[in-house]
């Protein structure tokens, strides 16, 4: 499962590279945000930069592949992409607080949505979003340790009752065993729903469904030489509220109420400076806490083996692509279970210092939600995702950006593309304000009656940040 504080928004924006906080006494302040995607089953090692970039929620469930897995260690160059390039006179500085930095945020919104509910008969509203949050980053010479957290408040005009409260609290950090290995560590605890219109929400609610989850892991690393090897352990508990439906009623959730249990191991070989081959395997389990009428029990497995190459950023092109399998394997026989192709990964390519092109790929399995009918036991999801940024003048920002899914049902007679698209741009008044402005569009087409829908929003956005 993927780290993801809030749907479509970052607690502290993960990039490769690190964020170089003001110098303290002469030293180099070293950050390693250690997050993990183990849908991909590798680890992220990134520093993080105390700024809210992408637009306030609710916004369309776009497809989005997450970052390429790095690997720890290994030397990258950061400032290098436009959007990650270091501003002095616009980066916050932060307050210092012993061996820590403390980055303050806080974003107000207005958002036009077209269709709030993602159905095929648009109703629209306007929702203001209020996002306060914070990211608290060690400067010890060696290790780390980071928390951050981060909330995103939304007021319905005219449907309070659509209102959401989400948030996040997380920890992290990363304890130095030798010059070349490390001990790395994260956990979050955040209260979280589940978007109208994806296939896991009930088609007659009243409201959004929310959860809360809870994550924690535990890793290995080896690098430093030619060959570079990790290993990470982790456990994801998600627990679900029952939510009230139309006309009356309540639809419980606590079937779908789940752990997953995770391990991955990586092995790299350096195959000429700054290229590396590697192999990845993982494995996710799956246990839902009940069994659902009828005696279904959805526990499974989900395996993964690639074979990638990454090239680090030193080049012009840099990122990572990997190819291999994937599998999932009920508990039971009468489930289906699915073998299929694996290929993803991500490139980034600096066309010049002034524009970045960004390409994302991922497939993996969505697992169903058995308090409704129409997801049978889980989908594949392949999701494909280009992006452009460009820098216009040193303080403003544009970004557009596509997408394309597919989501390929389990054991039930359902097929969904979706497709999105958006645009915006930041502008950056000094280091402590800044305006956004975005666009997005997205489309979903389902072979099920009543699942097909266009979404159309428009957001904007003051923030502040110290």
């Amino acid at each position: 499962m993927t780290l993801t504080p809030l749907s479509r928004t970052r607690t502290a924006r993960t990039v490769l590279g690190r964020r170089m906080l003001p110098p303290t006494s002469g030293r180099r302040p070293q950050l390693c945000l250690a997050a993990i995607g183990a849908l991909t089953g590798a680890l992220l090692s990134c520093g993080a930069i105390a700024q809210t970039t992408e637009p306030f929620l609710p916004a369309p469930s776009a497809p989005s592949g997450p970052q390429a897995p790095a690997l720890p260690g290994q030397p990258t160059y950061s400032g290098q992409t436009v959007l990650l390039r270091q501003r002095p006179e616009y980066d916050p500085i932060g307050v210092r607080l012993g061996d820590f930095f403390w980055f303050p945020r806080a974003e107000l919104g207005e958002t036009y949505n077209s269709n709030i509910f993602a159905s095929p008969t648009p109703t629209y509203d306007l929702i203001t979003g209020f996002q306060p949050g914070f990211d608290l980053l060690s400067s010890f010479p060696r290790n780390a340790l980071n928390l951050h957290g981060s909330s995103l408040l939304n007021f319905y005009a005219d449907h309070p009752a659509q209102d959401t409260q989400d948030g996040v609290i997380s920890a992290d950090g990363k304890l130095d065993v030798t010059g070349g290995s490390s001990i790395f560590a994260n956990t979050q605890i955040a209260h979280q729903h589940i978007s109208y219109g994806t296939p896991n929400s009930p088609g007659n609610i009243a409201q959004p469904v929310t959860y809360w989850d809870y994550k924690a892991r535990v890793g290995y690393e080896e690098h430093g030489r030619r060959f570079s090897y990790q290993a990470e352990l982790g456990v994801d508990t998600s627990q679900y509220n029952a939510v009230p439906l139309v006309g009356g009623g309540i639809l419980p959730q606590s079937a779908n109420n789940t752990t997953i249990s995770e391990v991955a191991l990586r092995g790299g070989y350096d195959i000429v400076p700054d290229y590396q081959g590697y192999i990845r395997a993982a494995g996710d389990f799956y246990d839902y806490w009940r069994t659902v009428p009828g005696g279904i029990r959805f526990n499974s497995t989900v395996y993964r083996v690639d074979l990638g190459l990454q090239i680090f950023p030193r080049h012009i092109i840099y990122g990572e692509v990997y190819a291999g399998f994937l599998t999932q394997n009920f508990a039971l026989s009468s489930l289906p279970s699915t073998t299929a192709p694996d290929a993803g990964g991500r490139l980034v390519w600096d066309v010049t210092r002034l524009t970045t092109l960004t390409f994302t790929g991922l497939r993996t399995f969505i697992t169903a939600n058995p308090s409704i009918g129409v997801t049978g036991a889980g989908y594949l999801q392949s999701v494909f995702t280009a992006s452009a940024d460009h820098e216009l003048l040193r303080n403003l920002l544009l970004n557009i950006s596509g997408s394309v899914e597919n989501d390929s049902f389990q054991g039930f007679s359902r097929t969904d593309n979706v497709f999105g698209g958006s645009a915006g741009l930041r502008y950056l008044i000094n280091r402590n304000l800044f305006l956004g402005g975005n666009y997005a569009w997205l489309r979903r087409n389902s072979t099920l009656s009543g699942s097909s829908y266009t979404q159309n929003i428009v957001a904007m956005r003051l923030g502040t940040q110290f």
